[in-house]
């Protein structure tokens, strides 16, 4: 190869470089702006999930606001229902009171009246057999029995005070059963009571529980 060649050779060989260096210039130019452009979108999103995470601390700040807010209004409303219930619990139990002095002051006036009524027969007796053999033909045969609307009143009466008088004392010893310790005494009740019980020992531990996390 004469040295013309040589040369030669050594240009294109340094052109071919430089074109390979411009290309690699040009790539990294490329790249570069590549990864600005990411950065960028970097940066703008990064600004926008902050702005997402503050809004999103403000909804749920709002939203607990109004969760609490319908706690507040749906305890409102218990409570003013609950008063409302006892209101009304007073108002049946002093009519209630009003209707049993009633039905004693009925009774009174009938056990009196049953009284006039035997006095009147005394009376009729004690003017000789005669007349009062006249007198008791005309008298129904069953003068001494109680009139049968009474009876058939008083006898529901009765049967509903005994009902209301068991299920009270039913009631004594569900609670007295359930509050036993350990719920001991349940099992000493009647079998058809001991369901009602072991529910309100688990409704009384329950209280508790609620009483222990509140006191904390």
């Amino acid at each position: 190869m004469s040295a013309a060649d040589a040369e030669q050779k050594r240009r294109d060989e340094l052109a071919a470089l430089e074109q390979e260096s411009q290309r690699a210039r040009q790539a990294a130019e490329e790249n570069r702006a590549a990864l600005n452009a990411l950065d960028e979108q970097r940066r703008e999103r990064e600004g926008r999930l902050a702005l997402a995470l503050r809004a999103q601390q403000d909804f749920e700040r709002r939203l607990e606001e109004k969760r609490a807010e319908l706690a507040r209004a749906e305890a409102e409303a218990a409570l003013e229902a609950l008063t409302k219930a006892v209101r009304d619990r007073e108002l049946s139990a002093e009519a209630f009171a009003s209707a049993a002095q009633s039905v004693i002051n009925r009774l009174q006036d009938f056990d009196a009246a049953q009284e006039g009524v035997e006095e009147a027969r005394q009376a009729i007796l004690l003017r000789g057999p005669a007349e009062a053999r006249a007198v008791a033909a005309e008298l129904p045969d069953d003068l001494d029995a109680e009139p049968g609307v009474f009876a058939e009143a008083l006898r529901t009466l009765t049967e509903i005070v005994s009902q209301r008088a068991d299920r009270d004392l039913e009631r004594d010893l569900v609670e007295a059963a359930a509050r036993s310790p350990m719920g001991h005494d349940i099992s000493r009740l009647p079998g058809h009571l001991q369901g009602l019980a072991r529910e309100r020992y688990a409704a009384i531990g329950r209280e508790m529980r609620r009483g222990q996390e509140n006191d904390k």
